[in-house]
């Protein structure tokens, strides 16, 4: 990797466009995707992301929540589908209770991704904001909802400043 002195600003891709109106309630992971949004990069390139949203619980039940944030390369050959893609977590899963008395959770996260040296330059990098919803003794068909208004995903891609 080059060392630089700094990071340049070279692109801001942002989206409230929610892609979850609900998320289900399992026993396990039953992740999925809130918000996404597709950026060009090379590699060495940094990526900053923060990400957010609300869900609210209409269930009578604690229900516990989880996020994460994600990346895979959009523009992989030969075309794959997108669940049979290599993914890789840019964040830790940070995850919290909602009980009835709660009734609404926010949920945010953030990350700071460098762009591995073996990424193809200019495929797109695909981020995205996940979250899943559990608990011990799920009814079948149960979900919490995802509140629309609320979610945002940023993606603020950064190069290295020229070394001195």
């Amino acid at each position: 990797m080059t060392t630089s002195t700094g990071w340049l600003l070279a692109a801001v891709a942002p989206t409230d466009e929610l892609k979850a109106a609900s998320l289900p309630v399992g026993t396990s992971s039953t992740r999925r995707v809130l918000l996404r949004t597709a950026v060009p990069v090379n590699p060495g390139d940094a990526l900053d992301v923060s990400a957010r949203a609300q869900i609210t619980n209409d269930t009578g039940f604690n229900i516990g929540v989880g996020s994460a944030l994600w990346v895979y390369d959009v523009d992989i050959e030969p075309a794959v589908p997108v669940s049979e893609r290599p993914w890789t977590q840019i964040a830790p899963h940070l995850a919290d209770n909602c009980d009835p008395m709660r009734h609404h959770m926010p949920l945010h996260m953030g990350a700071w991704w460098i762009v591995p040296e073996g990424w193809p330059p200019g495929h797109r990098v695909m981020v995205a904001y996940q979250a899943a919803a559990f608990r011990t003794t799920p009814a079948p068909g149960e979900t919490v909802r995802v509140d629309q208004g609320y979610g945002q995903l940023v993606v603020r891609r950064y190069v290295p400043a020229a070394s001195s």
